[in-house]
């Protein structure tokens, strides 16, 4: 008996090693997501309140990666976002002195996305930014990676009114996470 759990154990071990060995990480940049801000939006708006500065839906082709890979089926872990960072576009002589905080969230669906997965905050933003890279707060969205689509949700508040009255920015991150095969 002592030696089937030895062997139970042995093959459950070398069974997670392999398992290990065949996982592979993947790391897709989402596509830039230019938006723009109208300061006529916020004119009226407490400067204190945060506000949805944009949103962008996310489609994740799981099948299409697996095909690509030579993969039939797998079990995807460790989802989650890197390098999170907003821009101002135009005008070019513009930068975030009037931005006081954001952040970046991921859910399902519109009606429930300021309560999603917080993914990233601003931390300090030095003045005379033009390009702003997000604190990540390491937050797991395998789930939504699972469901193929989701949304980013970029909240902000203001310290004043916007420096122009349009403001062209840009939204860019990457989804990463781990695709595990399993036995085909």
């Amino acid at each position: 008996m002592f030696l089937g759990i030895v062997a139970a154990a042995f093959l459950t071990t070398s069974c997670e090693k392999v398992k290990d060995l065949t996982s592979f990480s993947v790391s897709l940049p989402s596509p830039e997501h230019q938006f723009t801000l109208d300061s006529a939006d916020y004119a009226l708006k407490s400067i204190a309140s945060e506000t949805l500065f944009t949103y962008q839906h996310i489609t994740v082709n799981i099948d299409s990666i697996l095909n690509a890979h030579g993969v039939s089926s797998a079990t995807i872990t460790n989802g989650n976002i890197t390098n999170v960072v907003v821009t101002i576009l135009l005008p070019e002589d513009k930068n975030f002195d009037w931005l006081g905080s954001a952040r970046l969230v991921a859910g399902t669906d519109l009606q429930t996305l300021s309560a999603g997965t917080q993914i990233a905050r601003t931390g300090t933003i030095a003045p005379g930014s033009i390009s702003v890279s997000l604190i990540l707060d390491n937050a797991a969205i395998t789930n939504l990676i699972n469901n193929n689509n989701f949304y980013l949700g970029l909240y902000g508040t203001l310290l004043g009114p916007l420096p122009a009255s349009q403001l062209t920015l840009s939204l860019n991150s990457t989804l990463v996470f781990t695709i595990s095969p399993l036995g085909n």
